[in-house]
């Protein structure tokens, strides 16, 4: 049952500011941290500092060596379900941002020194050049540091559409402090729907998919780039065709860089490619956000997405 069922709101998807959720169920959508760093609105600016202010201390404890304190702080990620947010346990890349999972991404990004060659420079960047790290643990990871604005979002909604709350303060579990630079208690008022703490989640940050992701940047950047080296060094892959004028037409296709290049997975290969043109990144940072909102090419769910979405996997 959907939360406007449930609390008899009536109202649809339309009317309602956050995604209509069916409690009984997890659906295939994902928190977007692009969007909540390209909204302008006051709640999106608060959850886009506590991001920034988590991620920037977390590479600051393994720049100065105290490892096994950023290591202590993964302890408190865990996969949240009062979003309803999910994905099937047999996606190569879900089962959620587990301590142990965080650890290892962190090592292998500083291991790598992926920070220092600017690989790395924000939460999002991981679900590029990280293996086995997909947009649901990139979620989960989100849902966790910003529990409290969450929190605090939940609230708000329910006290304009006169929702009633459980009348006791309950443990919502723990939050990102960027004031303390430290997990802490969330004890506050719970939206619950047959005892289960609900988090309600703004719909203009929720997707179904990420833009910014290893696919797009390898297709549009990557192997653009790797196009014009393979014609200008004028190696094997380079297709030269005669036209009628008499001149000749130089062609090198992705689809052949593809098949003879990406052996390794694909997040190997963009990074190892941007290791080597470090341009390439910050071309695709600077140009995701009018990517996101371009009409044509924007992952945002629209309202009508949403209600298909819940009517599809009825």
């Amino acid at each position: 049952m959907q939360i406007s069922e449930y609390f008899n709101l009536e109202q649809d998807q339309t009317g309602l500011d956050f995604v209509n959720v069916d409690t009984s169920r997890d659906v295939e959508l994902f928190i977007d941290p692009w969007w909540i760093h390209i909204n302008d609105d006051e709640w999106s600016r608060r959850a886009s500092v506590t991001l920034t202010g988590f991620f920037d201390h977390i590479i600051g404890l393994y720049e100065e060596g105290e490892i096994e304190r950023a290591r202590e702080l993964f302890d408190f990620a865990h996969e949240p379900n009062e979003t309803c947010f999910g994905l099937s346990s047999n996606n190569p890349e879900g089962t959620g941002a587990s301590a142990d999972m965080l650890a290892k991404v962190f090592d292998n990004i500083t291991s790598n020194e992926m920070i220092e060659n600017g690989l790395v420079t924000r939460l999002e960047d991981l679900h590029v050049f990280v293996s086995d790290f997909g947009q649901d643990r990139l979620s989960d990871l989100v849902t966790n540091v910003i529990r409290k604005h969450l929190v605090d979002y939940t609230k708000e909604q329910c006290r304009l559409l006169e929702i009633v709350m459980d009348e006791e303060v309950s443990n919502l579990g723990h939050y990102w402090n960027e004031d303390t630079n430290n997990w802490e208690e969330c004890n506050d008022l719970a939206l619950k729907v047959n005892d289960k703490p609900i988090l309600l989640v703004p719909k203009k940050i929720v997707v179904k998919n990420y833009k910014y992701n290893a696919s797009q940047y390898c297709t549009h950047y990557v192997l653009a780039r790797r196009q014009e080296q393979h014609r200008q060094a004028r190696t094997h892959l380079v297709r030269e065709t005669t036209r009628r004028d008499g001149t000749t037409k130089i062609e090198v296709y992705k689809k052949d860089i593809r098949e003879e290049e990406i052996q390794d997975g694909e997040k190997q290969y963009v990074l190892n490619v941007t290791m080597e043109n470090r341009d390439l990144i910050q071309q695709f940072r600077n140009e995701i956000a009018g990517i996101l909102r371009d009409d044509k090419r924007t992952n945002q769910l629209s309202d009508q997405d949403l209600i298909d979405i819940f009517e599809e996997e009825l």
